[in-house]
C-alpha cells in the first residue's frame, strides 16, 4: 500500500514524516526557537540540530552529562542551549554500539580545562575526592605547551571503553585510521570528562588503565591520563615506540558532524 501523502505547495510530505515532525516537537528536538525562525522566514530552510532532550532519550541519562549538570557541578554558568555538534544518527549509532558491542560512549559537556587547570580546581588531597595525583614532573616549565593546552568548550562524544592495548602508540594510530569518523581523544578532554562524571555519579572511569593522548612531552613520551583511584587521576607519559603497555589504551572521540 502506498504511503499517504499531504501535498504542501510544490512538495509532498508523507504521513511518516509528519509523525516524525511531531515526535521531535514532543521530545524537544524542534523547539520554540525553531518555530520562531520558521515564522519569521518560512521560505528559509532551517537545519535542525539535536537537542539535549533528544540526546538523553537516545543515549540514556546515565550516558549524558548536560551543560546544566556540568555548570552546577563545577560552579559556573553554562549556556542554556549549548549546541550538540553531532547528528541524531551519530548518537543512535553510539547507543547501539553500547548495547551490542560493549562500548561506553558518553556525551559530556566540558568547560575546556587544561590538565593544570584541572589540578588547580580539584587539588591533590586524597582526603578530598576527586583529586589529581600529586606527581609534579608535568608542572615544570619545559612541559608548559601541552600541559596548558585548553580544549574547546562544548559537548564531546567519547568511548570510555579503552581500545588497542599492548601495542605501540604508532600502531594505535594505524588502528584508529582504519575506523571512520573517530579520532584519539585529547588527554585533557578525557581527564576533565572523567573527573566530571565522578563528581556527578561517583563512578570511576579509567580505573587501572590510562588513556594515551596525542601530546608529546618534553621527554619524548606521549602524555597519558588515568589510573583513576583514591590516589587521584594520574598524568604520566609513555614511550611511543614501546609496544608492551597493557595499561595504555585509547579513548575514541566521535568526530563532530557540524
Amino acid at each position: 500500500m502506498a504511503k499517504a501523502k499531504i501535498v504542501v505547495g510544490q512538495s509532498s510530505i508523507t504521513a511518516g514524516q509528519m509523525k516524525d515532525l511531531w515526535r521531535k516537537v514532543e521530545d524537544g528536538t524542534i523547539g520554540f526557537e525553531n518555530f520562531g525562525d520558521f515564522l519569521e522566514n518560512p521560505h528559509k530552510f532551517i537545519s535542525l540540530s539535536v537537542t539535549i532532550v533528544r540526546a538523553l532519550n537516545i543515549l540514556g541519562a546515565d550516558k549524558v552529562v548536560t551543560a546544566e549538570q556540568s555548570g552546577k557541578t563545577w560552579g559556573y554558568e553554562a549556556p542554556a542551549n549549548a549546541p550538540i555538534r553531532y547528528s541524531e544518527e551519530d548518537l543512535r549509532q553510539c547507543a547501539q554500539s553500547n548495547r551490542e558491542a560493549g562500548t561506553d560512549f558518553r556525551l559530556v559537556y566540558l568547560q575546556g580545562l587544561s590538565l593544570r587547570e584541572l589540578r588547580q580546581k580539584i587539588g591533590t588531597d586524597k582526603k578530598s575526592q576527586p583529586c589529581v595525583n600529586n606527581n609534579d614532573w608535568w608542572l615544570k616549565f619545559e612541559q608548559d605547551g601541552w600541559a596548558n593546552e585548553k580544549p574547546e568548550v562544548g559537548y564531546y562524544l567519547i568511548d570510555f571503553n579503552g581500545r588497542f592495548a599492548r601495542t605501540s602508540w604508532d600502531n594505535q594510530e594505524k588502528e584508529i585510521a582504519k575506523l571512520q569518523n573517530y579520532d584519539r581523544a585529547h588527554e585533557a578532554t578525557v581527564a576533565e570528562a572523567t573527573v566530571t562524571i565522578f563528581k556527578i555519579t561517583t563512578k570511576r572511569l579509567l580505573k587501572g588503565w590510562y588513556h594515551w593522548g596525542s601530546a608529546l612531552t618534553a621527554y619524548g613520551n606521549r602524555a597519558c591520563v588515568g589510573n583513576f583511584d583514591t590516589d587521584g587521576l594520574y598524568v604520566n607519559g609513555g614511550n611511543p615506540s614501546y609496544g608492551n603497555y597493557g595499561f595504555l589504551h585509547v579513548c575514541l572521540l566521535r568526530q563532530f558532524t557540524n
